[in-house]
């Protein structure tokens, strides 16, 4: 691989509170960042690349992302006989191929779009597993991309992707039994859904109603800890909450409120809940004609999102560890926007813009285990880097559009992600709104 020194930038340090470090020349060897500096005169042998008054900053973490959609709604999404037919068609020889070719074309807009690592926390029959072993083999547009993956998620019948992303159970046994065959087959991770969500809610006001017993997340979390494997769970309701945090889970995915015992067992155990702001404020401020929604859907919405916040925020005075994703797939929550993502967690959360910043690069890579690995832009780090034309510490939006980048090395010259225009529209709107 070339060597590459990105001249004359300035650094944003997320180690040491975002401190701007102006003047700094970065070498970029392989992998991996090779050495640090004061601007000076560039050695032979490097490819140098003008970063003259532009920004640089770690590759974003992106925590929560299904990759079989494009996030263009659809009312294959919210069950039925499209659903049925979807389902049907991507099992047959043929529609893996085009499966296998959409989860590559989302994790291509991921990564163009800035996010240097993810996290897909339930994809559709193995297409998650067997993109991730294509990327590592140095194949497809997503090369340099680190992925951390769970294949299909695990729930009780009736529960959260039952039939669509999740394997279903009713038995402890059997849910124990269906980890071990996911970390076999490759899960770096298990995914559960313990709750339902706002699509599948049967009641106004109540969309997380819980689905999977104690025993049987408990049964899970047991086998995947022998395994030495996390335990992911969508919640989305205070009781939900509750079980995860007293069965062992590792990460409250989406959020609800936190009660006491949740937040005291979470802190135990240095548990973290991953917020996802990019479904939330979308499904419950646009209109349900434009999300493909109905209203009972838009009016939980709106209940999961208060309840997200309020327990984000209660982790956050607690000390304990809060994440972001996207839920990328879900109606408007595109395979690109994770910028998005990090401004309105900042906005919603109303933390400030370097909070926003280190969550979604340091504080990320320290929930999946990584920040020894990437997360920020240090000496013998992986050269994860965006290069940015405008200050983000001054305006979050600057993370739209990426000058250049670097994933694991690679280097990726004016990146630009596949948008969708109408979509783009309709968030900007919803943006000057907060």
């Amino acid at each position: 691989m070339k060597k590459y020194i990105l001249s004359d930038c300035n650094l944003v340090d997320v180690e040491h509170g975002c401190a701007l470090l102006p003047h700094r020349d970065i070498y970029i060897g392989g992998k991996v960042i090779e050495k640090i500096v004061p601007h000076g005169d560039a050695p032979q042998g490097y490819t140098v690349i003008d970063a003259s008054g532009k920004f640089v900053m770690p590759g974003l973490i992106n925590l929560h992302v299904h990759l079989f959609g494009t996030g263009r709604p659809s009312k294959a999404l919210g069950g039925g006989k499209a659903q049925q037919r979807l389902l049907r068609f991507v099992q047959t020889a043929f529609g893996k191929k085009i499966l296998g070719k959409i989860v590559e074309a989302s994790a291509k807009n991921q990564l163009y779009s800035g996010v240097t690592t993810l996290r897909a926390v339930g994809d559709l029959f193995g297409s998650d597993i067997a993109l991730k072993r294509r990327i590592e083999n140095g194949k497809g547009g997503a090369k340099g991309l680190r992925m951390f993956i769970s294949g299909m998620a695990l729930t009780a019948p009736g529960g959260h992707g039952a039939g669509t992303f999740a394997r279903t159970a009713s038995s402890p046994e059997e849910l124990a039994r269906m980890v071990g065959e996911a970390v076999s087959a490759g899960a770096d991770f298990v995914k559960i859904c313990i709750t339902g969500g706002v699509m599948d809610a049967k009641k106004r006001g109540e969309p997380g109603e819980v689905k999977m017993t104690e025993e049987q997340v408990r049964a899970v979390c047991d086998r995947a800890h022998a395994l030495g494997k996390k335990v992911a769970a969508h919640v989305q309701s205070e009781r939900g909450a509750e079980i995860a945090a007293r069965c062992g889970v590792d990460t409250i995915e989406h959020g609800a409120p936190l009660s006491g015992e949740s937040l005291r067992l979470l802190s135990e155990r240095n548990g973290a809940q991953v917020v996802t702001c990019t479904p939330a404020l979308p499904n419950a401020r646009l209109p349900h004609e434009a999300t493909k929604l109905n209203e009972m859907a838009a009016y939980n919405s709106e209940v999961v999102m208060r309840g997200m916040i309020e327990g984000a925020r209660r982790a956050m005075a607690a000390g304990i560890a809060v994440g972001m994703g996207t839920d990328s797939s879900c109606p408007f929550c595109t395979q690109y926007n994770m910028w998005r993502e990090v401004q309105w967690f900042q906005k919603l959360m109303d933390v400030p813009v370097k909070t926003a910043l280190y969550i979604a690069t340091l504080g990320n890579a320290e929930i999946l285990g990584i920040s020894d690995v990437t997360g920020s832009v240090r000496e013998g780090k992986s050269a994860d880097i965006l290069l940015l034309g405008k200050n983000p510490l001054e305006d979050l939006s600057a993370l739209r559009d990426i000058d250049c980048m670097f994933a694991q090395g690679r280097f990726i010259a004016e990146p630009r992600p596949k948008r969708m225009p109408e979509i783009e529209r309709q968030l900007d709107k919803l943006t000057e709104e907060l």
